[in-house]
């Protein structure tokens, strides 16, 4: 590099602008717990009816459904009776009125 032709520039100031952007946050808070006892054949129940609940499972009640359903399984229990539940069940995210009318 010839020193004679050699340029030596001004340092450029950074910059910043203040925007908006989107992101998820997600928190952690204390909420109720449960502990339910039950014996093998109830626990065995339990996980055939709520693994027969139908709907979106990340926008309806089956979340928990599912969340009661593979922490049995969790344990070593399966869905027994499955083959008596018949049909689905859909749990609805708030009471209709007018859903038990004749």
């Amino acid at each position: 590099m010839d020193l004679d032709t050699h340029t030596i520039r001004e340092p450029q100031m950074a910059k910043c602008a203040r925007t908006s952007i989107t992101q998820e946050v997600t928190k952690t808070e204390t909420v109720p717990g449960y502990t339910l006892t039950l014996t093998q054949d109830e626990a065995e129940t339990l996980m055939s009816i709520v693994g027969s609940v139908s709907g979106d499972s990340k926008d309806s009640p089956r979340k928990h459904a599912d969340a009661v359903y593979y922490a049995l399984q969790g344990q070593g229990l399966s869905a027994k009776y499955r083959k008596q539940v018949q049909g689905t069940m859909r749990l609805l995210k708030k009471p209709t009125p007018d859903l038990y009318t004749w």
